[in-house]
């Protein structure tokens, strides 16, 4: 608030008052109106009420009157005039409960005027029972039921209604308090207000006392700077002249450096295109060796197929050494069964003429073993000379393919080297190109500077004689406002004169 304008202070001030006193005759007409709506109470309800509470109690003390009067009636015409009094009486009563109802609001009095028309029913019942008994002639048992009943019932009946009589007291007696705490509250409030309105008072008025002071104070201030603007704007006007001829000189550099940014400019396009090419002949390549390097792990898919094949003739060696072991058992079989048909033959000729048969059995069967013998070593001899061809084969193979997988895997390696080289030349050549296309982009926004800077020193001429036009007229201004602060002390402190 200390650093808040004098008019904001005495807006807020103003303010502040008015709210207070808006609200203080708000509050008023509010504690006015409470205060109306409880007298308006009094009047309205509480006082009707007592009223209709007074004439219901008259009427109930006329009952007993009524009934006395028609029970003591000799004559039937006077018997009959006390008995329509009595319910013209009942009549009216019943008529002053229902306008009663109207101003009851309370829920303990509506719950005690309930029980009170509760016991009135009864009671009228009652008494309808000792009139009858009189109208027959038998007042002696309808005094009795009026005593012992009537009157129990009918003393009921009046300490009811004067519980709602008396509740509807309390309930006027406290409408009455509060009517008067809220004047009280009123008058109390009203009096704080009229001490803060006197407080804001004293405070504007200090307020005004003090910033007139600082007011004046700035005055004598706003004189010595009037004074020291106008030795500024001299120096400045010398200034400006000065500072003309640099900007001059400033403009004839900048022209300069202009022109080498633009050869400089040209020279990085055409490095730029360059690097563009490159990186374009180094991807093409990266492609090819990527090619290469895929053919080459064929070659050796390949070179593995070829020595799993290599692995499958050695399996036919096998079975071949393998038939050459078979048809060993055949010869020594042979062997066996020749020894047989000649032991069969020697047998036979034993036998005499009863070998004779199986002689020639056991002859033929010589014949065929050797016949079998011959074959088998045929046999053998073919196995043999192939069993040594092809092991001199599979061993050229897998030499050969030994060999040929060897240098397909040294070729695959010196592709993959060639390839990561080919990445690396290519990752280099996309490096210079983009830094080449950073270098295009510093010197486009050096030679965009430039031009700013070319701008800027014109406007910085055009300011400095706008500079030197200001100078002349601040030191016009600053006489002005050496006379308006004479002014100023004039309307605030008054004339010395």
């Amino acid at each position: 608030m200390a650093h808040k304008s004098l008019a904001f202070k005495l807006y807020i001030s103003v303010l502040l008052l008015v709210l207070i006193i808006l609200g203080s005759a708000s509050f008023s007409i509010y504690m006015i109106a409470k205060t109306q709506e409880f007298a308006n109470e009094t009047g309205e309800d509480d006082l009707p009420s007592f009223h209709f509470a007074y004439e219901i109690q008259t009427g109930i003390g006329l009952l007993r009157r009524n009934e006395l009067r028609t029970l003591a009636s000799e004559e039937p015409k006077f018997k009959e005039a006390n008995r329509k009094t009595l319910i013209k009486n009942h009549e009216r009563i019943k008529e002053l409960l229902e306008v009663y109802k109207k101003y009851v609001f309370d829920d303990i009095e509506k719950k005690q005027l309930a029980n009170f028309e509760m016991d009135y029913i009864k009671y009228k019942e009652i008494s309808e029972k000792y009139i009858n008994l009189s109208n027959e002639g038998n007042n002696k048992e309808a005094l009795k039921l009026m005593f012992e009943e009537g009157d129990v019932q009918l003393k009921k009946l009046t300490d009811g209604f004067s519980d709602v009589i008396a509740n509807d007291y309390d309930l006027a007696i406290e409408s009455t308090k509060r009517g008067a705490n809220l004047t009280l509250i009123t008058t109390i409030t009203m009096t704080i207000i009229i001490i803060l309105c006197l407080l804001i008072s004293f405070i504007i008025f200090r307020l005004i006392q003090k910033s007139t002071r600082a007011i004046s104070a700035a005055v004598l201030k706003l004189k010595d700077q009037s004074i020291s603007t106008g030795s500024i704007a001299s120096q400045l006007k010398n200034g400006s002249a000065s500072l003309s001829d640099a900007a001059n000189g400033q403009a004839a550099a900048v022209h300069e450096t202009t022109a080498a940014v633009n050869e400089i400019t040209s020279m990085v396009n055409r490095t730029s295109e360059n690097a563009r090419h490159s990186n374009e002949v180094a991807k093409g390549a990266a492609a090819k060796a990527e090619e290469a390097q895929i053919t080459m792990q064929r070659l050796v898919t390949a070179m593995d197929t070829i020595q799993e094949s290599s692995s499958q003739l050695q399996n036919i060696a096998d079975v071949i050494a393998e038939i050459n072991s078979k048809t060993k058992v055949i010869n020594d079989i042979v062997n066996k069964t020749e020894l047989l048909s000649l032991n069969a033959s020697i047998e036979s000729a034993r036998a005499g003429e009863h070998g004779k048969g199986f002689a020639v059995v056991a002859d033929e069967v010589g014949k065929l073993a050797k016949v079998s013998g011959k074959s088998a070593k045929e046999i053998q001899q073919l196995i043999r000379k192939s069993q040594g061809e092809v092991n001199n084969i599979l061993e050229l193979t897998i030499s050969r393919v030994t060999d040929g997988k060897k240098v397909t895997t040294e070729a695959q390696d010196s592709f993959i080297k060639i390839s990561e080289d080919i990445i690396n030349m290519t990752s280099v050549i996309q490096q210079i190109s983009d830094a080449t296309h950073e270098q295009e982009i510093g010197v486009r926004q050096i030679s965009t500077a430039m031009d700013q800077i070319d701008r800027a020193t014109q406007s910085c001429l055009s300011a400095v004689n706008t500079t030197r036009e200001s100078s002349l007229h601040l030191i016009e201004q600053s006489d002005k406002l050496d006379q308006t602060a004479k002014d100023i002390e004039v309307l605030i402190m008054g004339s010395q004169a």
